[in-house]
């Protein structure tokens, strides 16, 4: 008997370790109080906007939507520690970082994309409290999110089929949820 209980003894011994049961927690994005990445994603519209360097946010755009409307730098609204400010003019890039072209405003058209930076007096900002946006007779309100999040999400929306009848294979695909909250602007 003693000889079956050294060998189960010895046998258990040889048996891999189980694995430990750590796993990441999952980021909850919303939990942040701040963030240098933000965004806003429904069956109409993704927004994105990017802190890249202290002060300098990158504001990116998909419009899935039929309509046009013209985005006004001022009606991007940022939320640093203490205070909200408006955005001043976009800057496009045009190859030449000396010379970007420098506009107030910008038209969204139907089924299009961009990516712009926004120029404001930011300070050297490297994270934000919140991020608002007007366009046409909407708010949307951008939530911010984990780089490692933001990543992932800017890969799915990449993706995105811009010549496409129906998003909707895309959002099931690319597995998209709502983000953010929309709600009709103040005037």
């Amino acid at each position: 008997m003693n000889f079956i209980l050294m060998i189960s003894v010895v046998l258990l011994g040889q048996l891999p370790p189980k694995p430990a049961l750590t796993r990441e927690p999952k980021a909850d994005s919303k939990s942040l109080e701040k963030s240098a990445y933000f965004v806003f994603i429904d069956r109409e519209y993704i927004f994105t906007l990017e802190v890249v360097k202290p002060g300098v946010p990158l504001l990116n755009f998909v419009c899935m939507g039929d309509k046009q409307y013209n985005l006004l730098a001022k009606d991007i609204r940022v939320t640093l520690e203490n205070r909200k400010v408006p955005g001043k003019v976009f800057a496009v890039d045009t190859g030449d970082p000396k010379q970007p072209l420098v506009t107030p405003t910008m038209r969204i058209r139907a089924r299009s994309s961009f990516g712009v930076r926004l120029d404001g007096d930011f300070g050297d900002a490297k994270e934000l409290y919140g991020v608002t946006l007007r366009l046409g007779p909407d708010d949307f309100k951008l939530v911010p999110l984990a780089s490692f999040d933001f990543e992932n999400l800017a890969l799915k929306i990449n993706k995105l089929n811009l010549g496409s009848p129906d998003f909707s294979d895309d959002w099931r695909v690319l597995k998209l949820d709502t983000l953010g909250t929309r709600s009709l602007a103040r005037k």
